[in-house]
């Protein structure tokens, strides 16, 4: 080995992104020492013999589901149909210790025996996914309850809606508030009314537990429980039981009960229908929005309703604008 070569291999094994060279059938004919150093988490040795090696089999290999597509651009690239393909993938070692990694490759202006030569690199960015989703979780989460905020919510909501609209299935949305909460903070401080608060989030939370359900903080003391593939009376049997844990966590001043909660359902329940063409008729004469506003809407005058009808009680919309169900203390 002479001492460029020497030079470049020390380069190389400085470099702290993995890199290998590859030939037009995958074949692994250099790696670098960061290479071989992330094989130690596959429970290979340091000192491994890559050469010979395809890549693309040890991709196949991998029984993880986002893999496809990478494996579908490094064969792109090697097959000369685009000169450069890069992917941030998640890579589940047997440690089962999530790792990201960005791959890169691209063809070299070097050959080896008419064999055309590829560089392959991989980069850990596993840090940098971290943060970003410390910071998604900052821009969609309520930083008093750990509840989705907003934004979050209403972006929830549309999808939700869509889905409902899409396979004809049930949605319920409910818009909760804690009664006289002026008073409350009146009464025990504003301490103690975030304390309430929170305290609300976590019952709320344990009703949004299956993939198309949200518990979110609407603003101040307004709550909003999505609730997918749940009709109308199967909500009104959640919100009831939502409203006595409530009731149940007893919070008094001077003798008086301060924590209780009004509730506002709408829901969505779509008839199925032999044509498309039916579904989008029945649709449009109903006067479903597109985004799904029109259920938070509704579920905000039913609760409307349920605080002029006294408070601590549950109210559901129906198309002839309100449904009161009777229910006693």
């Amino acid at each position: 080995m002479d001492i460029a070569e020497q030079l470049l291999n020390g380069i190389l094994d400085t470099l702290p992104l993995q890199i290998a060279v590859i030939d037009e059938t995958s074949s692994i004919i250099y790696v670098n020492q960061a290479w071989r150093s992330f094989g130690l988490f596959y429970g290979l040795e340091l000192d491994t013999d890559w050469f010979g090696i395809a890549y693309l089999d040890i991709c196949r290999a991998n029984e993880d589901t986002n893999l496809p597509p990478l494996i579908s651009g490094i064969e792109k690239v090697l097959s000369g149909k685009v000169g450069h393909f890069s992917m941030d993938y998640l890579c589940h070692t047997p440690t089962k210790q999530p790792t990201w990694l960005t791959l890169s490759l691209q063809s070299m202006q070097t050959s080896l025996a008419d064999n055309k030569l590829f560089l392959l690199s991989l980069t850990n960015i596993t840090h940098h996914k971290q943060v970003e989703d410390r910071i998604s979780a900052l821009t969609h989460t309520d930083p008093l309850t750990g509840l989705a905020n907003r934004r979050r919510l209403e972006q929830f909501m549309r999808d939700e809606w869509s889905r409902a609209i899409r396979h004809q299935s049930s949605l319920s949305v409910m818009m909760i508030d804690a009664d006289h909460f002026k008073q409350l903070n009146d009464s025990m401080g504003h301490a103690a009314g975030d304390e309430c608060l929170r305290k609300l989030a976590g019952i709320l939370k344990r009703y949004s537990n299956r993939p198309g359900d949200m518990a979110a903080r609407y603003g101040g003391e307004e709550f909003v429980l999505i609730l997918g593939q749940t009709n109308q009376q199967e909500a009104i049997k959640i919100a009831e039981r939502i409203r006595q844990k409530v009731m149940e966590l007893d919070i008094r001043f001077a003798g008086h009960r301060l924590m209780t909660i009004s509730i506002g359902i709408a829901s969505l329940g779509v008839q199925h229908s032999t044509t498309h063409k039916e579904q989008h008729a029945r649709n449009q004469a109903l006067n479903f929005s597109e985004d799904g506003d029109l259920l938070l809407e509704q579920a905000d005058k039913a609760l409307y309703v349920a605080k002029k009808q006294g408070r601590n009680r549950v109210e559901v919309y129906d198309k002839h604008h309100r449904l009161t169900v009777p229910l006693t203390f």
